[in-house]
């Protein structure tokens, strides 16, 4: 017969009220008890705990930039009796530890500012009851920089390492906004010539893609914006052929070069977005006078003079044509 539930209640129910079951009810009551004088005792002991109390920097003027912020928070250890700490924990966290900019200004276009660790110690102890001690404060140095609108306009530069598929090559990479705005000390924005992104990494791209990259952190230098997109442009290679003629340069008047065929196939791999630049204008299939007149070959082998930077791959066919030297002869005006 199958067990419904009320069988398992009643069964429940019986073993609570049995005799068996008042036992184990009387000796979860006793370590219950006992656990708790346990922990009332330990609470009057004294131990040592971190606290993470915020921090503040406030009452800075429109025309000051931070250009490197106070540290967000300050770590303080402190020590007092358990039921004390406890209170402090509860809590969930302190109130925001503020310290007013003009308190900590020197006056200067760009400067520093540090707060004094007996300055937080003061602050802390407003916050703290009477009996509790502050053991050490972390980190040991609170700083921040500031700038009076002393900057320069400074082209992006994106690093990274970026590769594609076989199929596809590397365009160019291109930052938007191309220049930023960067705040710091005048030593230091003396030295600046280029704002440098973090570095970038992908690979086996296919396509082009865009992400958005941050400026490198730099002590006491503030970017605006301090991030931009980058846009890594990728391409596909296509095939293309062109029917470039043969030619002879340097010739004297009376002499030309004449080759059978008098053209040549070029064919080279080229990114589509050049397709339609590339023609056979773009090529210099030529042989000068002076590397003809030694030349002992019955052929001339093909090679190129000139050719774009945006091809590669490039075949000649044929590779080999004939060719003569012929002489020219001029009457009345006219080449024979």
């Amino acid at each position: 017969m199958k067990k419904t539930w009320r069988y398992y209640l009643k069964e429940t129910g019986n073993f609570l009220f049995g005799e068996r079951g008042r036992k184990v009810l009387a000796f979860l009551f006793c370590i219950a008890i006992s656990t708790g004088f346990w922990a009332v005792t330990a609470l009057r002991d004294t131990f040592e705990v971190e606290l993470r109390v915020p921090m503040q920097l406030v009452d800075v003027p429109d025309a000051v930039r931070i250009t490197t912020e106070l540290p967000s928070e300050v770590i303080v250890s402190v020590r007092d009796k358990g039921t004390t700490l406890v209170s402090y924990l509860r809590r969930g966290s302190l109130r925001p530890l503020t310290f007013s900019f003009e308190d900590y200004d020197n006056g200067s276009v760009s400067g520093r500012g540090q707060i004094p660790l007996t300055d937080v110690r003061t602050a802390m102890l407003h916050q703290l009851d009477a009996t509790t001690t502050i053991q050490s404060l972390r980190p040991d140095t609170l700083e921040f920089f500031y700038n009076r609108g002393l900057h320069y306009r400074l082209p992006v530069r994106v690093q990274g390492t970026f590769t594609t598929t076989p199929q596809n090559y590397l365009r160019d990479v291109e930052a938007t906004p191309d220049s930023v705005d960067v705040f710091a000390p005048a030593n230091v924005l003396d030295t600046m010539r280029y704002a440098y992104t973090q570095a970038l990494t992908l690979s086996d791209l296919s396509k082009s893609s865009i992400r958005t990259v941050h400026m490198i952190p730099t002590r006491g230098v503030k970017y605006e914006p301090d991030e931009v997109d980058v846009k890594i442009n990728v391409d596909f290679y296509a095939e293309k052929s062109v029917k470039v003629p043969v030619i002879g340069l340097n010739f004297p008047p009376d002499r030309r070069l004449r080759t059978f065929p008098s053209q040549a196939t070029v064919t080279f791999r080229v990114g589509s977005s050049h397709m339609n630049d590339i023609t056979a204008e773009n090529f210099v299939l030529a042989f000068t006078y002076e590397e003809l007149i030694n030349y002992e070959p019955d052929k001339l082998r093909l090679h190129l003079k000139s050719q774009p930077d945006e091809v590669a791959n490039v075949r000649i066919s044929p590779q080999e044509v004939d060719y003569l030297i012929e002489k020219t002869v001029e009457e009345d005006g006219d080449a024979q």
